[in-house]
């Protein structure tokens, strides 16, 4: 019997505003989506996920990419796929939410 992949999503951390941005709490790591880089998600462009040093992590977008409907904010941040819905985004960046579930994306056979 062929086993079919399926995606699945599991809480990965949370996501919060900081002086920095809006930061990931995933594991015992934080990484930050600077402030400056926030607006151009909004335009369509690529923003880096940096570390605590500064050095970029990863990368970040609205996706689906090919959709005209833009419904969450994607993250590769370690070679690992993360998510956020946009709802909860719009409301962490107008500070009517403080934290908000970050979930990771998975791809698993189910048989």
């Amino acid at each position: 019997m062929r086993q079919a992949p399926v995606s699945v999503f599991t809480r990965a951390g949370t996501a919060r505003r900081s002086g920095k941005g809006m930061a990931f709490t995933l594991g015992d790591r934080i990484f930050y989506l600077p402030s400056e880089e926030v607006g151009g998600l909004f335009s369509d462009r690529n923003a880096a996920i940096i570390n605590d040093e500064g050095e970029q992590e990863g990368m970040a977008w609205l996706s689906p990419v090919l959709a005209r409907k833009k419904k969450d904010l994607t993250a590769l941040i370690m070679d690992r796929l993360f998510v956020v819905s946009c709802r909860e985004l719009h409301a962490l960046l107008s500070g009517n939410r403080d934290g908000i579930i970050v979930r990771e994306y998975h791809i698993v056979r189910a048989s």
